[in-house]
């Protein structure tokens, strides 16, 4: 047995996306994956890395490549590329230590880490029987999990961990302070090549067959706003908001650039642009280089001016997606995320538009009070305003969101059985029901308002007109195949 960890990610993306695996998912880095990694290495540890969703591993390959490394210890990583990623990444996290029960020669010490492990650590280790969950960050957890396992040291020192002890009682200690960001290493993209990655299709739309190679940078972690639906603060385990050094973020831009050719990047933040001077720093960085970019970012309606918006167009800023929710003061009021008029939402659209950068629109179908009708005027919002992308997510409560407890306590759903109900695209798929609509019909009204928008002539005129022939036959195509979904078929 070698004195390593083993890193991994779970492939599930068949169950997770069904039919759109291929087609429109993206293979993407795993982020906290690779800072674990680097943390790690910098401390003298030596780490392997298995990125299942790129290597296209079953969970069987993904067993039987571990054990030929032969760590001791092998950590599950349950998170992706957005904070709702780490419940849909539980699937392929409870198939994996499920499937370990048929391998003896697996006989390592396991953890698993992720914002859905944090805030249910003695239900993951019921689940999946490892022999700790990483409550927060980490960094200093894995480490503490490694020493124990390869020195001895006492299980009582480790922070930010949970587990059973030998009397079989839950034990859960806790988290170190949260780490100054300009502190972490950087990622080492060796590990993570971004020509085995591909990009999301739209973000591509205007050359929609040149997705690869494929990068992820991040200049922030958290959010300031209390949106009740959303869970990215569940790693943290509180409301925070930190940034990182621009002059640390570009370098690694520069080496995605110089070292891969990269051209495709997505800001991983989940709000980037901001009103702050930081934004212009990083314009300036990019300025410099003159970099050809094509680049998406998250953002608030309410967080953006024209004249930054300008300045990112120019140096490779293309698509931001804006989560405008619903077209319903009221409505969104009730989700906490303290957005102004819809005044102010028709102003950023036509700033945007001016700047000469793409919308990817992202919309809620069943938030707690929709109906048909508001159904139906989120997608007349849509359409009208011909937004180059939209994802329309049907409303789940995720676990560590005020949704998710207030929505148990209340009998609006109960207790999850499996998380397979929380893939967007699965079979499985089961969104909370609203006070005038069953989750079936929730569904049914979710995939009814895509294929709407994406077969309206309007729309598809739009995507040829900016994009070209191909990218129009491939949206086309994208939505002459229907979901296959259990609750509305099998209501």
């Amino acid at each position: 047995m070698s004195n390593i960890i083993c890193l991994v990610t779970v492939n599930v993306k068949k169950k997770n996306y069904g039919i759109t695996a291929k087609s429109l998912s993206a293979v993407a880095p795993n982020i906290p994956m690779g800072l674990l990694d680097a943390y790690l290495e910098s401390e003298g540890i030596e780490v392997v890395v298995i990125d299942s969703d790129r290597d296209n591993l079953e969970v069987e390959e993904l067993i039987r490549k571990i054990i030929e490394i032969n760590p001791v210890v092998v950590g599950v990583i349950a998170s992706g590329s957005n904070p709702s990623a780490s419940t849909m990444s539980m699937v392929g996290v409870l198939m994996f230590f499920d499937k370990v029960k048929q391998f003896e020669d697996f006989n390592y010490t396991t953890f698993v880490y992720g914002g859905h492990p944090t805030v249910l650590p003695q239900r993951t280790l019921d689940e999946t029987a490892a022999n700790f969950v990483v409550i927060g960050e980490g960094y200093s957890s894995i480490k503490g999990i490694y020493n124990h396992t390869v020195q001895g040291q006492s299980v009582n020192g480790i922070p930010g961990v949970a587990y059973y002890d030998q009397f079989g009682i839950f034990k859960s200690h806790k988290s170190d302070p949260l780490v100054d960001l300009d502190d972490l290493p950087p990622i080492n993209f060796s590990k993570m090549n971004p020509n085995e990655y591909v990009a999301h299709n739209w973000h591509c739309f205007d050359d929609i067959e040149s997705r690869s190679p494929y990068g992820i940078i991040w200049t922030n972690l958290g959010c300031p706003y209390p949106c009740e639906f959303c869970c990215i603060n569940n790693v943290f385990e509180k409301r925070t908001f930190r940034f990182r050094s621009m002059k640390k973020v570009v370098e690694d831009i520069d080496r995605l650039v110089q070292d891969y050719g990269v051209r495709n990047i997505k800001i991983l933040d989940e709000l980037f642009i901001i009103k702050h001077p930081r934004i212009d720093e990083f314009c300036d960085l990019l300025e410099e280089r003159n970099y050809d970019l094509n680049m998406w970012c998250f953002a608030r309606v309410d967080s953006v001016t024209p004249r930054i918006l300008k300045r990112l167009k120019k140096v490779g800023l293309n698509w931001v997606a804006y989560g405008f929710e619903t077209i319903d003061e009221d409505m969104l009021a009730s989700t906490n995320k303290r957005l102004k008029a819809v005044a102010s939402v028709e102003g950023t659209i036509k700033m945007t538009r001016d700047a000469g950068i793409n919308i990817c629109a992202d919309a809620i179908i069943g938030l707690p009070d929709d109906n048909r009708y508001s159904v139906n005027k989120t997608k007349e919002f849509l359409i009208k305003n011909e937004f180059e992308w939209v994802n329309l997510y049907p409303a789940f409560a995720y676990p560590g969101t005020p949704w998710y407890d207030d929505s148990i306590r209340d009998g609006v759903i109960p207790i999850p059985k499996k998380w397979d109900t929380y893939g967007l695209y699965s079979y499985d798929c089961e969104p909370m029901p609203t006070k005038h609509l069953t989750s079936a019909q929730v569904l049914e009204l979710r995939d009814e308002v895509f294929s709407d928008y994406y077969k309206d002539p309007k729309i598809l005129k739009m995507l040829e007109r900016k994009f070209g022939r191909k990218a129009r036959e491939h949206v086309e195509e994208l939505v002459s195949v229907k979901l296959d979904r259990k609750i509305t078929t099998n209501p």
